[in-house]
């Protein structure tokens, strides 16, 4: 059909339209053709949302970027890598949302963005959010006056390798600035008395002055800041409530005066050269994020020197030791998630006697190749206790004498083996004590053949999953009566075992999930394995990510 023939611009009710070419890498025959279309295609002007993507000549026709679109809202141009500079869309009245991306010919956005001063009014005077992404070659950005986007409220650049100057000097509504992968951007950032949000990543040339008042939120990734370009930034930030570092090596101390006073999240990772125990002067802080590399000044982490904390996160902290608890000046009463994974130095939990963390609820411990216990009193250190996750810890030998928490409702417990060989072997866990528990996690390469024994699991049960049990030859018929309320069964990775015995599993079991499991899934099949009969009246059966019923 002739794009003419489509007669847009006769169809008053059209509000969205999508237009999009084929993705060749090159301009195929006369690109003045695929304007002829564009045009052809031009819409009625009660048009409200426009996407064009993939367009391969270098400019617009005229009717992109008109003033007549004064109901357009929306407008999106994607991957027009041939075009060589953007259409007038500052003349758009109603623009709320303009988003311009894989424009790869355009060097310089100047006048014509604006309109090349023949609009009467401030030009996109309505717009509330922009973003450019993905625009290799661009290295200008002539922004057109003050009066230029008086209502912007969010502001995205990213991956603008060549871009130099320059940001619009005066936003005054702008609440969300990202600007990302920006290496060569210099100046000064935008006057933003509004600002809420700010993530600046691997963009070094910026001119980093104090930030507004306001400002909530504060992401720096991949940056060569150092301590006093971070105090100077930070100094009239009295109402920051979530700072992130990433990847800022030359940081060494974090600010020792104005210390935000209501910063309530806080998340680190590899600033290699910084005094980690500087992170103790946030009194208020709600959640915290460790991550990754020497950690120094961080060889114990004691639990109660945040008032506020509700969620610790520490990951591949290196010389981390020791995770300690002491009743004198401690505050645990809020904390109720912990998690700490890959700190393969970590030997022990320090908790003094009669110490209640009493609102953890999540616990989570992985990779940890050098912690040798849990807890002692773990049951009444952590009473609330309702998720345990251990995972690669191989010199944990047992669960503690007293038992676990009699809240927990979730236990998952892979590749630490001499823990799971307590459990099987020396039946030290007590899992049938434990009222409140609905799904069990377990995987290990212990010498496993058969699981689970009789009575080794709660008849509240709901959740059975076994991970990666290669030894394993077949399932417990005793283990599995009782288990009255179980209704998924997940078994992965089992290559041994082979069959599924007649009336082995509960009449509750409404899901069962088999993968990776080569012989169990010809018995399993359908009509013609020979363990087919004993699952087919099971209401949803997958194998292999293949429903079958």
């Amino acid at each position: 059909m002739d794009a003419k023939d489509a007669n847009l611009k006769d169809k008053v009710d059209l509000k969205k339209l999508k237009l999009r070419w084929g993705k060749d890498d090159d301009i195929d025959g006369d690109s003045r053709h695929d304007r002829e279309v564009l045009k052809q295609l031009q819409p009625h002007t009660n048009l409200e949302h426009l996407v064009i993507r993939s367009y391969k000549d270098i400019i617009f026709p005229e009717w992109v970027g008109h003033s007549s679109f004064s109901n357009m809202v929306s407008l999106g141009l994607h991957d027009c890598k041939f075009c060589i500079s953007l259409p007038p869309l500052g003349q758009l009245s109603s623009l709320k949302s303009l988003s311009i991306s894989g424009l790869s010919g355009v060097l310089i956005v100047g006048d014509e963005f604006y309109g090349n001063g023949q609009a009467s009014t401030k030009p996109f005077q309505s717009l509330e959010m922009l973003r450019f992404e993905n625009m290799a070659e661009w290295e200008e950005w002539y922004c057109w006056s003050d009066e230029a986007f008086p209502l912007l409220q969010e502001l995205c650049i990213r991956d603008c390798p060549k871009l130099a100057k320059s940001l619009p000097k005066h936003l005054p509504c702008l609440k969300k600035l990202e600007i990302e992968d920006c290496e060569k951007l210099g100046g000064l950032l935008p006057t933003a008395p509004s600002i809420l949000e700010l993530e600046l990543k691997k963009c070094q040339a910026l001119q980093l002055e104090p930030l507004a008042c306001g400002l909530r939120e504060l992401r720096i990734r991949i940056s060569n800041m150092d301590d006093s370009v971070l105090e100077q930034m930070l100094q009239q930030c009295t109402l920051l409530e979530k700072l992130r570092l990433d990847f800022c090596s030359e940081i060494r101390s974090l600010p020792e005066v104005r210390v935000p006073i209501k910063l309530k999240q806080f998340s680190i990772s590899f600033c290699e050269n910084l005094d980690y125990s500087d992170i103790f002067l946030y009194k208020s802080l709600e959640s915290l994020e460790i991550g990754s590399g020497k950690c120094y000044g961080l060889e114990s982490f004691p639990l109660g020197s945040f008032p506020m904390v509700k969620r610790v996160r520490i990951w591949g902290c290196e010389d981390l030791k020791f995770i300690s608890a002491a009743s004198e000046g401690a505050h645990h009463q809020h904390l109720n998630s912990l998690e700490i994974h890959f700190c393969q130095k970590l030997i022990s939990f320090q908790i003094e006697d009669g110490l209640a963390v009493t609102n953890l609820t999540r616990l989570g411990l992985t990779c940890c190749g050098s912690l040798k216990s849990l807890p002692e009193q773990m049951h009444s250190v952590f009473p609330s206790l309702e998720y345990l996750e251990i995972g690669g810890c191989p010199e944990i030998e047992r669960v503690p004498k007293e038992g676990l928490p009699s809240k927990l409702k979730e236990i998952r417990i892979l590749g630490s083996d001499k823990l799971i060989e307590s459990l099987i072997r020396k039946k030290e866990w007590s899992l049938h004590t434990l009222p409140s528990l609905t799904s069990f996690h377990i995987g290990s390469e212990v010498e496993m053949e058969c699981f689970p024994d009789e009575h080794l699991l709660p008849s509240s049960l709901t959740s059975l999953w076994i991970w990666d049990l290669p030894n394993l030859k077949s399932l417990e018929y005793k283990g599995f009566q009782h288990l009255t309320s179980l209704c998924d069964l997940y078994i992965y990775g089992c290559p041994k075992l082979q069959s599924m015995p007649p009336n082995i599993l509960p009449p509750s079991l409404s899901h069962l999930y088999i993968e990776k499991c080569p012989l169990l899934k010809e018995h399993c099949e359908k009509d013609k394995g020979k363990d087919w009969p004993n699952i087919s009246h099971i209401p949803v059966i997958e194998i292999d990510g293949e429903v079958i019923i």
